[in-house]
């Protein structure tokens, strides 16, 4: 068994194509690059929770629009599930977790703003189908946003725990993640 599950992280990471740039130095430089502008209005932050919580959208080809529409040509997009300087891209990985989701839920737990810088601490839970049964997924993380003079997003930065929100509902995958977790576990009741 341990060498099935070695031989399929190697296989995962072997074949998982690596950035140039480290995550931390992506976001970092990103910062830099991506200063915002202080928003006039909230109308922007409720358009994207009101995106992420399926609330207006029907269709993976609605979430598209939406999405167009919501973030800037030049935008640094990283969800922890994919990492992206590119419109085009971000649009279309929305799109598909829209597509690929049967419900998705995203509730504000609280909210910080720093001139430029919108953070929203929230809950989501979504309801899809990695394989073949049904998951339901229950997570919470933050979201660091900067919108441009328009009000579009140029930065969104995304923490939360996608092993446990995500990964761990693959078959095969999740029990290698859960192993990992538990070598790393308390020991203590």
């Amino acid at each position: 068994m341990r060498i099935a599950a070695l031989m399929l992280l190697l296989l995962l990471t072997g074949c998982a194509q690596r950035e140039a740039t480290p995550y931390a130095e992506r976001y970092t430089l990103a910062l830099d690059r991506y200063p915002g502008h202080a928003l006039a209005s909230d109308a922007p932050v409720e358009a994207f929770l009101a995106f992420f919580s399926h609330r207006n959208t029907a269709s993976a080809t609605e979430a598209r629009a939406i999405a167009d529409a919501l973030y800037a040509e030049n935008v640094y997009f990283s969800d922890t599930l994919m990492t992206t300087e590119h419109h085009d891209e971000a649009v279309d990985h929305l799109a598909r977790m829209h597509g690929g989701t049967d419900t998705l839920e995203v509730d504000l737990l609280g909210r910080f703003t720093d001139d430029a810088d919108v953070y929203l601490v929230w809950r989501m839970r979504a309801t899809f189908t990695p394989v073949i049964s049904t998951v339901h997924s229950d997570t919470i993380g933050l979201t660091h946003l900067r919108f441009d003079a328009d009000g579009r997003i140029v930065l969104h930065q995304d923490f939360w725990d996608s092993a446990d929100g995500f990964y761990q509902h693959v078959p095969g995958l999740g029990g290698l993640i859960n192993a990992v977790g538990n070598r790393f576990a308390s020991q203590h009741p």
